[in-house]
């Protein structure tokens, strides 16, 4: 794997390099003290997984180019480095896997690498997968945005809408991805987890505006796994 650093620190520099090859010995580091030189390096290589970004110096445009490439990568992890300063609140415009504050403390390095890498294995490409007399269907679990129940059918939504009806149990659907991705808010929805932008009582909106209701027999149970799936992440 391959972990990019931008600190214009040299001593917290070799901290945060030393912390990630102690916990990752097989890693890919690359420093740099300039974001004229990161930006530089990152276009021509595209294969940074994570990327350590100080807020010492150009913090905006820091800020604004991991927006930016986040855009274009979806994949990549962004981990700020800051102090307590004006610019602690700017980093959410970009989407960062974590916050670290300095000085630096070993532990919340490892949390924030751990973290990072965990989104990484989620974020892997996984499938849904059916064989039967119609032929072949295939989609990535990241695509669909929930399931409906439908008779005999089973609706697949996408971010536009209806993107295919199968002959399938909402039940068999969930056994196929093992309640990974997935989770049953209603007798016939079960929603994306990585979709999810709000959570009110009896209902959910996706992060694309579609809405979907939470029956009142499963709104704890609901509650409760996206709980645990926001703390996991």
């Amino acid at each position: 794997m391959n972990i990019g650093i931008l600190e214009y620190d040299k001593e917290i520099a070799y901290q945060l390099s030393t912390i990630i090859k102690d916990n990752c010995p097989n890693v890919q580091l690359t420093l740099w003290d300039r974001i004229s030189d990161m930006k530089e390096d990152v276009s021509r290589n595209s294969h940074y997984k994570i990327l350590f970004l100080s807020l010492q110096e150009d913090s905006m445009d820091v800020i604004e180019y991991s927006g930016r490439l986040q855009e274009l990568n979806a994949e990549v992890r962004i981990v700020f480095v800051t102090e307590l300063n004006e610019y602690v609140f700017e980093v959410f415009r970009a989407d960062p896997t974590y916050v670290l504050k300095k000085p630096l403390d070993t532990n919340h390095v490892k949390q924030s690498l751990q973290k990072a890498q965990h989104k990484l294995n989620l974020s892997k490409e996984k499938t849904f997968t059916v064989i039967n007399k119609q032929g072949i269907f295939t989609i990535p679990y990241r695509d669909i945005y929930y399931v409906e129940s439908d008779k005999r059918k089973l609706n697949i939504y996408g971010d536009h809408g209806l993107v295919k009806s199968i002959n399938l149990k909402i039940s068999d659907f969930l056994k196929y991805e093992h309640g990974i991705y997935f989770l049953q808010c209603h007798k016939s929805y079960a929603v994306n987890l990585m979709h999810i932008s709000q959570l009110e009582k009896y209902e959910i909106v996706l992060k694309n505006g579609m809405t979907l209701p939470i029956s009142q027999s499963r709104y704890m149970e609901t509650r409760s796994e996206y709980m645990n799936y926001l703390e996991e992440e």
